[in-house]
């Protein structure tokens, strides 16, 4: 896989193309073969279409990550998500004597008492919730030609674990603005 990222075309005549990847080459024969050189970018661009649709990959590449800082509302649901993952599993966190119930807590006792007594259920239903969206997140960004191998695809995965669907919208959202900016090229 990560020796395709480094493939060149190294020649082209009007019956093939030739490509060099990880020390070898390949020979694409064109079928049927071309009448003028001309015709060598529109039949690579079908070429590439048709290559993209075998592969289920889409023609807008993932190269950017959008934090979740970037929107008030995303921030305060990562914060809160990330909040919760931390503490709702802890009973001793939402009890009398703790730092969080001395400081806010105290303020909201049935909050609290419902923290300590239910936490650990929230919490058992969160995370499989959050890593579904996280495999579901993966296919995304697989789709987008973004692999494990690029540090914006742990971004997106780190972020999304955590916060959920509010990174889908912010990677729609990236996705959308690609494809606008690609639409306005053709004209």
């Amino acid at each position: 896989m990560s020796q395709s990222r480094t493939a060149q075309m190294v020649d082209i005549d009007l019956d093939q193309m030739k490509i060099s990847c990880g020390g070898q080459q390949a020979v694409i024969a064109f079928d049927p073969p071309m009448k003028a050189l001309r015709e060598a970018r529109e039949r690579l661009v079908q070429m590439d279409k048709d290559a993209l649709r075998t592969l289920g990959r889409d023609d807008i590449s993932i190269t950017g990550f959008v934090p979740a800082y970037s929107r008030p509302s995303h921030l305060w649901n990562f914060t809160q998500c990330l909040l919760s993952l931390i503490f709702l599993p802890q009973p001793t966190v939402w009890q009398p004597g703790s730092l969080l119930y001395g400081n806010i807590l105290y303020l909201v006792p049935w909050f609290a008492n419902f923290g300590a007594r239910y936490g650990w259920f929230l919490w058992l239903l969160m995370v499989p919730i959050h890593l579904t969206e996280g495999v579901i997140m993966a296919r995304k960004l697989g789709r987008h030609g973004c692999t494990f191998l690029d540090a914006v695809w742990w971004k997106w995965m780190g972020t999304c674990v955590v916060e959920g669907f509010t990174s889908f919208a912010r990677l729609n959202e990236l996705i959308e603005g690609k494809r606008k900016e690609k639409e306005a090229k053709k004209h």
